[in-house]
C-alpha cells in the first residue's frame, strides 16, 4: 500500500479525536441523540482546525448502522466514509466549481434518493469561492432541501458569504487549536509511528502551525523524512531557516539598547547563517509581544514559555518603557506585512527587517526641523506695498518703498506660499519647496518602488543646493541600497517638482538646510536682524515682485 501523509493517516475519525473543538462536537452529538439534526450547517474557521473532518464524522454518525450517537467505524457505511468511497457523500471543491452551471447540476441531482446510506451528504468546501449567481442558484435548494439531504458548507472566509445563505444554516465557528493541544497530538502520533522528538522541538513545531493541526503535522512529517534519529530543536531551526532563542534575544538587546550598528551587524550575521529574514522577523515579533505582555503584567501562563526564558525576559524589560516596546512591536508587525507585499524584491530580502529595526529606534523619518522653521516664519516676514503691515510686527527699521511701477496683483505672493511646489521660470528648486511637498514625493516614490519609499522614510531630508536634493541615511548599508533605487527616486522627484533635479545621498549628516548664497548685486540694505530672512528664497522672490519687508 502506498504511503500516506501523516495528516491524512491520522485524520480524526470520531468526535472524541477532534482536538480543541469541544463546543462543536458536544452540540452535534446532542443533536444526533435528540434527532434535531439541521438540514444545513456552516462550518467556519482557520485552515487545519477540523472543519472537513467534522463534516465527515457527522456523515458517519448520521448514517451509522450501529447503536449510539458515536460512529462505530466498523459498519460498511462508516468504513466507506473513512475510505472515501461512499457514493452518498459528495464533496465539492467550490474553488474549482464556481459557476452557476455547477450548482444547477448539483440542484438537479439533489432530488435523487441515496443509494447506500440513509442520508445523502453534500460537503461544499471553500464555499465563499462560489460566484454570486451560483449562490443565488443554491439559495432555494438550501432553504428547502429534500428530507434525505444534508448540506455542510465549509469556509475560511465567512464574511464573503451572502447573509441570505448564512441565515439558512446553523453556523459553527472553529477555533485555533492551543499550542499544548497540538504538541500533545504530535507526541501521540510519534509514539504510534515509533519516532522520537524533543519536547522543545514539538513545542516549536506546534507554534509554527499557527493553530492549525494539519500544518503542524505536515511540518513534523517533513522533519521525520530528514533521516535523523531524533527530531531536535536544532534540526527544526536548520530545516525551517529559523534562528535560535539566543540570537533573537541578542538582537532584541541591541534594539532596546538603541545600538543601530550592532543590530544591523546581527541581522547580516543571521542571514549569512542561512536564517530566513521573514522567519527571523516573525520570531522577533513574537519575542517583542512576550516582552510587551510581561511589561503590562500579563499572566506568564499565557506565553507558555520555559521558566528560564521567562526569567531572561523579565530582566530585559526592567529598564525599558512600555511605549518603546509598543513602538517596536508595531514596526515589526508592519514589517511582516511589508514582506508579503514585496515578494518580488529579491534584491534586498532583509530590507523590511532592517527598516523595522532602525525605525523602532529613531522613528519614521520626518522633514528637518529647520524646514519647519522656514515654512512657518517666511510668510510672516513680507507683504506687498498695497497691503497693511502685519498685526504683530517687530520694531520698524526705515526702508524706502520701491518706485512706482506696474506691480503684480497683491495675491501673487500669497499664491507662492499656498503652493510652494510651484517652480518659477528660472527652474530653481528650494529647500522650502521640497520640504513642503515631501509627503507627495514619498507617495510618488512608493508607486514606483515601495522599498525605495521605505528607504527614504529611514533617512532624513538635509536640504537643496543648485537643484541637488541631499538626503542623509543613518548607515552606509542603507545608503548603498538607496543608490540602487536612485533612478526611481529621481523620477518621482522630477514628477512632483516639475523640473529635473539631482539626488545626493550621504551618511550620518545632521539635518540642516544647505547654504543659499545671495549674489552681491541682489543684496539690499538690511539690518543684522533681518539678514537671515532675506537669504530665504521665498523672501527674495517676493522682493523681486515688488514686495517689501515690514519691520
Amino acid at each position: 500500500m502506498a504511503r500516506q501523509a501523516l495528516y491524512r493517516k491520522w485524520r480524526s475519525q470520531t468526535f472524541a479525536e477532534l482536538i480543541g473543538q469541544e463546543h462543536i462536537t458536544q452540540t452535534l452529538q446532542n443533536a444526533i441523540e435528540t434527532n434535531r439534526i439541521a438540514h444545513a450547517y456552516l462550518f467556519t474557521g482557520p485552515r487545519g482546525t477540523g472543519k472537513t473532518s467534522t463534516a465527515r464524522i457527522l456523515a458517519k454518525a448520521v448514517n451509522c448502522t450501529g447503536e449510539g450517537v458515536k460512529p462505530c467505524n466498523t459498519c460498511p457505511t462508516c468504513l466507506a466514509v473513512t475510505e472515501a468511497r461512499l457514493m452518498d457523500l459528495i464533496e465539492i471543491d467550490a474553488a474549482s466549481n464556481t459557476s452557476v452551471d455547477d450548482i444547477r447540476d448539483l440542484r438537479d441531482k439533489v432530488g435523487f434518493r441515496p443509494s447506500e446510506a440513509k442520508t445523502k451528504f453534500y460537503i461544499i468546501d471553500e464555499v465563499h469561492m462560489l460566484s454570486k449567481s451560483a449562490f443565488n442558484a443554491l439559495l432555494k435548494t438550501l432553504e428547502e432541501p429534500p428530507e434525505h439531504v444534508i448540506f455542510v458548507l465549509a469556509t475560511t472566509e465567512p464574511e464573503k458569504i451572502p447573509a441570505t445563505i448564512t441565515s439558512r444554516c446553523q453556523r459553527f465557528d472553529f477555533r485555533r487549536i492551543k499550542v499544548e493541544d497540538i504538541a500533545a497530538r504530535l507526541r501521540f502520533i510519534l509514539d504510534q509511528e515509533d519516532l522520537r522528538a524533543d519536547d522543545a522541538a514539538l513545542t516549536f513545531i506546534a507554534r509554527q502551525g499557527g493553530g492549525s493541526m494539519r500544518d503542524a503535522i505536515s511540518l513534523m512529517d517533513q522533519l521525520t523524512a530528514y533521516g535523523q534519529e531524533t527530531i531536535t530543536l536544532e534540526l527544526v531551526h536548520s530545516v525551517l531557516g529559523a534562528a535560535d532563542v539566543a540570537a533573537t534575544k541578542e538582537f532584541v538587546d541591541h534594539l532596546l539598547a538603541e545600538d543601530i550598528a550592532a543590530g544591523l551587524d546581527k541581522i547580516n550575521q543571521v542571514i549569512n547563517d542561512g536564517v530566513d529574514p521573514r522567519q527571523f522577523t516573525l520570531e522577533t515579533l513574537e519575542y517583542l509581544r512576550g516582552l510587551l505582555l510581561l511589561k503590562h503584567g500579563q499572566s506568564e501562563l499565557l506565553l507558555n514559555l520555559p521558566d528560564d526564558m521567562l526569567k531572561m525576559m523579565r530582566e530585559q524589560i526592567a529598564n525599558v518603557s512600555a511605549a518603546a516596546l509598543l513602538q517596536a512591536t508595531r514596526r515589526f508587525n508592519q514589517a511582516i506585512k511589508d514582506f508579503k507585499s514585496s515578494a518580488s524584491e529579491a534584491l534586498i530580502p532583509q530590507l523590511p527587517l532592517e527598516l523595522a529595526f532602525i525605525e523602532s529606534i529613531v522613528g519614521e523619518a520626518q522633514p528637518a526641523p529647520a524646514a519647519k522653521m522656514i515654512a512657518t516664519s517666511a510668510p510672516a516676514t513680507y507683504t506687498t506695498a498695497p497691503q497693511s503691515p502685519p498685526a504683530a510686527a517687530p520694531k520698524p527699521v526705515a526702508t524706502q518703498p520701491a518706485p512706482a511701477a506696474p506691480r503684480p496683483a497683491p495675491s501673487a505672493p500669497q499664491a507662492l506660499v499656498d503652493a510652494p511646489a510651484k517652480i518659477e521660470g528660472n527652474g530653481k528648486v528650494t529647500f522650502s519647496i521640497v520640504q513642503s511637498v515631501w509627503r507627495d514625493i514619498l507617495t510618488a516614490v512608493k508607486k514606483r518602488n515601495p522599498m525605495a519609499e521605505a528607504l527614504l522614510r529611514s533617512g532624513g531630508l538635509l536640504g537643496v543646493q543648485d537643484n541637488q536634493v541631499r538626503i542623509s541615511f543613518p548607515s552606509q548599508l542603507l545608503k548603498e541600497r538607496a543608490d540602487k533605487v536612485k533612478p526611481k527616486i529621481i523620477e518621482a522627484l522630477d514628477s512632483v517638482l516639475g523640473v529635473s533635479v539631482g539626488v545626493d545621498f550621504v551618511v550620518g549628516a545632521k539635518n540642516a538646510p544647505p547654504p543659499s548664497p545671495t549674489p552681491a548685486s541682489e543684496t539690499q540694505t538690511k539690518s543684522p536682524d533681518n539678514a537671515s530672512q532675506k537669504d530665504d528664497e521665498l523672501i527674495k522672490t517676493a522682493l523681486e515682485m515688488g514686495g517689501q519687508i515690514k519691520e
